[in-house]
């Protein structure tokens, strides 16, 4: 009896029969291939819909998936965490990888974003009408929008406020006498919207971003991306909600319109992300003020530094000490901010009155030098603020050249014939005295070069027929004529040199026209 059992050979045709449709009974009569692009949860939708099953949970449970109350892994099975291959082949399903889970893997570095596929599915009902299929880039979160179609992906019913599911029983309807809505109810998407998207899907595809892609996102790979436009939705988010950004939990219309507003704060690198982090400042995280700032900026600093390896948050981390450092003046003093390492303990901008102490100056004076673009000119909760390096530079300027009366005294020319010789523009002015400026700003290193190049053709002697300058005006020569006739050689001249006086024209003498 019991080799009968055991013994295959002893085994009867009808024996044969029975073991035989054991093995297949779980095939599916009704088995569509899947597309290369299409979603592994919808499709399992589509054959459980051809098949005639209530949804997909029965069309699994039927193929042996030991889940309770006819539940399945939705999110893992598009992320390739579940191993869904055994239960294709009970269906007699043909398995193939999905692109979602390449995705996924290679976003599985710490500190990267995990909020890249959604919970509940969104569609767009032309292409689903059109293709008669679902896209993988519709699982993506980021992916909000048909490019094709111009329209915001469709995850809501009108009719209910009730989220498309994974367990409805037909591809293209949310329930039953329940369908999608008619296209022209769909709202269509922004072009900053549809800017974003495509820059999503050239970077989950892994092809070169469109050239319209931010450029701070430029180089990155599709996680390190995704990662900085969270960061950046996040604070937004927060800033006005006053919890946390969950886009996984949102509808897509919601989403969409966070991720554009993190696009457009990015497309203004890095001014966008400044002003995002300058609203912080009237928006404490508590009603304690100061302390309250101070919690903010320590907590964003906390969360840039906790991602070191993230390429993306690298550039808001630097982005970030730039507004500490420049944009953020005196509001918080050094030594309080302790967890915030600054490059040094000297504040790039300056107070008003620092910068007229640097340049020697009152106030009127200041508001004339922003006036014509010399120094800019930066507000902060109500004050003025300079930049340093530019007072600076600008007080180096004024140190290194002449005013007027420092020009008579060490070219040892009149006032009238300096005038002269700034008009016809034989000597290089850097400010000209106007309605701004009330003097000018004569160029001391021109002068010198000037003075070294008469010194090398000048006669080594003194010649006693030689004339004065005074002589030659005399002559009816002006200054402008004779400073012409040096720089075309047409005017010999002797050079004295003066050791008190290295500047002086007077050191030019002995003149004889040619």
């Amino acid at each position: 009896m019991n080799k009968f059992l055991t013994d295959p050979s002893s085994l009867s045709l009808h024996d044969h029969a029975l073991k035989f449709y054991a093995q297949n009974m779980s095939r599916l009569l009704i088995r569509p291939h899947r597309q290369p692009d299409e979603c592994m949860v919808s499709y399992l939708i589509r054959v459980s819909e051809q098949n005639g099953f209530h949804h997909i949970g029965h069309l699994l449970q039927h193929a042996g998936l030991p889940w309770k109350n006819l539940r399945i892994p939705a999110h893992q099975i598009i992320t390739g965490e579940y191993d869904i291959a055994p239960y294709f082949s009970q269906l007699g399903l043909d398995y193939t990888y999905p692109r979602t889970a390449d995705t996924f893997k290679s976003s599985q570095v710490p500190h990267f974003t995990t909020k890249i596929f959604v919970k509940t599915p969104k569609i767009c009902p032309e292409c689903l009408e059109e293709m008669g299929y679902s896209s993988d880039l519709w699982s993506h979160i980021a992916y909000t929008a048909c490019i094709k179609h111009k329209l915001l992906l469709v995850d809501t019913s009108p009719k209910t406020g009730k989220r498309l599911s994974w367990y409805r029983r037909s591809l293209n309807e949310f329930g039953e006498s329940d369908p999608f809505p008619p296209v022209n109810s769909i709202p269509k998407a922004s072009p900053a919207t549809l800017a974003f998207t495509r820059a999503m899907t050239h970077l989950i595809e892994g092809r070169n971003p469109p050239k319209s892609i931010p450029t701070v996102l430029r180089g990155l790979n599709f996680a390190e991306a995704l990662s900085l436009i969270h960061f950046i939705a996040h604070y937004q988010y927060r800033l006005f909600h006053k919890t946390l950004f969950t886009p996984a939990s949102l509808d897509n219309l919601t989403v969409s319109h966070h991720y554009t507003q993190a696009w457009q704060a990015l497309k203004r690198w890095p001014l966008g992300f400044h002003l995002l982090l300058s609203q912080y400042i009237d928006n404490p995280m508590s009603e304690r003020g100061q302390s309250g700032i101070n919690k903010h900026f320590r907590d964003i600093h906390e969360k840039l530094y906790r991602q070191r390896e993230n390429k993306g948050i690298a550039r808001l981390r630097a982005a970030f000490d730039q507004f500490i450092e420049i944009n953020w003046p005196n509001a918080i003093q050094t030594h309080r901010l302790t967890r915030i390492s600054l490059s040094s303990d000297e504040r790039p901008l300056i107070t008003q009155k620092e910068a007229q102490r640097l340049l020697d100056c009152r106030e009127p004076r200041i508001h004339s030098l922003i006036a014509q673009g010399k120094i800019t000119l930066h507000k902060f909760k109500g004050k003025a603020y300079f930049n340093r390096e530019e007072v600076g530079a600008l007080a180096r300027l004024y140190q290194d050249n002449w005013s007027m009366e420092q020009a008579v005294i060490e070219t040892e020319l009149s006032r009238y014939q300096l005038k002269q010789l700034l008009d016809a523009g034989l000597v290089k002015a850097l400010q000209r005295a106007d309605s701004q400026n009330r003097d000018w700003l004569i160029c001391k290193r021109s002068w010198q070069r000037m003075i070294n190049n008469l010194k090398k053709p000048a006669l080594q002697h003194e010649s006693p027929k030689g004339k004065s300058l005074s002589g030659l005006q005399k002559q009816g020569f002006m200054i402008t004529d004779v400073f012409n006739m040096l720089a075309k050689s047409q005017l010999n001249h002797s050079f004295k040199e003066s050791t008190t006086k290295p500047f002086s024209f007077k050191q030019i003498v002995n003149f004889r026209l040619d």
